[in-house]
C-alpha cells in the first residue's frame, strides 16, 4: 500500500553499502547447471549426481590421511555462516546523495507533512521511525523526515504504533 512517489530504497540501499560478499550467498551448483543448459538437461541427472552437487561436505578421497576428528558431525556438515548484519549507521555521504530523494530534487520532507501516506513510508509496521541504514537517506534528510513523523503524530494524522491508516481516517482506503 504505497502511495508516495519515492521508489523504496531499502534493497539498493543495502546491496550498495554491505560487501560483496554479504550481499547474495554463493550460488548453487545444481541452479547454475540448470541455466546453463536448461530444465531438461537437469532432469536427466543421475540421482548420484545431484546428491553429490547438493551435498555441503567435506569430500574424502582415496589414500588421503583423515584425523579422527574429521569425522565428527561439526566436521563433516559445516553449518552455513550466518549472514551479517547490515550497517548501523547507513551509507556514507557519497552514496547517500546519489540515493536521497530529496538531496536530488532538492526538496523539503517537511512540505509533505499533511500527506499520511507519505509518513508511513518512513515507518516501520511497529511504528517506529525507519533508521537511516533502511532508508539511505543522508543526515540531513533523515532529521527532516523524523520531524516530519514525529510532527504528524502530534497532529494525529498517523498512528504512533502501527504503519496502518486508521480505518475511516487520513490515508485510509478500501
Amino acid at each position: 500500500m504505497s502511495f508516495s512517489r519515492l521508489p523504496r530504497l531499502t534493497s539498493v540501499v543495502r546491496a550498495l553499502h554491505t560487501s560483496a560478499s554479504t550481499r547474495r550467498p554463493a550460488a548453487n551448483p545444481t541452479e547454475i547447471f540448470q541455466k546453463a543448459f536448461g530444465e531438461r538437461a537437469a532432469t536427466q541427472t543421475s540421482p548420484l549426481m545431484k546428491n553429490e552437487v547438493q551435498d555441503n561436505r567435506e569430500q574424502f578421497k582415496a589414500n588421503q590421511f583423515a584425523a579422527p576428528q574429521a569425522f565428527t558431525q561439526e566436521s563433516i556438515f559445516p553449518t552455513a555462516r550466518p549472514f551479517p548484519r547490515p550497517p548501523l549507521l547507513g551509507p556514507p555521504k557519497k552514496i547517500a546523495v546519489k540515493l536521497d530523494p530529496f538531496y536530488i530534487t532538492k526538496t523539503n520532507p517537511l512540505v509533505h507533512d499533511m500527506n499520511p501516506n507519505f509518513a508511513y513510508e518512513f515507518v516501520n509496521p511497529m511504528g517506529k521511525i525507519k533508521s537511516r541504514a533502511e532508508t539511505g537517506l543522508t543526515w540531513k534528510s533523515q532529521r527532516r523526515v523524523g520531524k516530519l513523523v514525529r510532527r504528524a503524530r502530534a497532529m494525529g494524522i498517523i498512528s504512533r504504533w502501527t504503519n496502518r491508516p486508521v480505518p475511516g481516517g487520513l490515508g485510509w482506503s478500501y
